[in-house]
């Protein structure tokens, strides 16, 4: 899979590759690819149509960019904070939540950007879908990292359970969490059914509420 993601040689950039792929990733979040213009792509990223072709080609690969841009500096963060380094049932928690608890002001995020992107699929390259699989892969791993440092011998009564099988679990809930979210971005509705979800899983998941 070949993704551009650095100019020829001889001419220099006078651009700021991450702001621009941070504001198109705004712009393709809130309205997905089709209905993204490359006037709107222009008016975000604030570049003249030849600067944006000169770095990104077209639409379909400045998607691209910005598909691998999400994986690189947002999922995988999130992942890191909530599923990594010790993590606690609570953290399992947050991580659900944190993905749909955004302001009216940034509804479309209460969708991640992945699954939007998954329902868009037979609109762009085949890279897309590589990419796709890849973020969820990210997602597995860190459920599956998730578990084996909560099932440690002797940590806690649930040690018996299969790492794999509830990994699998997770995911699947994380994504029709997600398409939830996007159909209906009820906080509260939403806050419950990932209780509910997590209590079958983890009898022992504490009762506070997440922030």
């Amino acid at each position: 899979m070949t993704i551009i993601n650095s100019e020829p040689m001889g001419r220099s950039s006078l651009f700021n590759r991450q702001q621009v792929l941070s504001d198109a990733l705004e712009l393709f979040w809130s309205r997905g690819f089709y209905a993204c213009s490359l006037k709107q792509l222009e008016e975000a990223t604030e570049m003249h149509p030849g600067s944006l072709y000169y770095h990104f080609r077209n639409k379909e690969q400045l998607f691209l960019c910005i598909l691998e841009h999400y994986l690189e500096w947002q999922l995988q963060p999130r992942i890191d904070k909530y599923l990594a380094y010790n993590p606690s049932l609570l953290d399992l928690r947050r991580f659900f939540t944190s993905g749909y608890r955004h302001g009216q002001d940034a509804s479309y995020r209460n969708c991640c950007f992945l699954v939007n992107t998954s329902n868009e699929l037979h609109l762009l390259p085949s890279e897309a879908s590589e990419l796709v699989q890849k973020g969820i892969q990210m997602l597995r791993h860190g459920f599956i990292d998730f578990m084996g440092k909560y099932t440690e011998p002797d940590k806690n009564s649930s040690a018996a359970i299969d790492p794999e099988v509830i990994a699998s679990e997770l995911l699947n809930l994380y994504m029709s969490i997600q398409l939830m979210a996007k159909i209906n971005p009820n906080q509260h509705a939403l806050d419950k059914q990932v209780r509910q979800s997590l209590d079958n899983l983890f009898p022992l998941l504490p009762r506070q509420s997440p922030p």
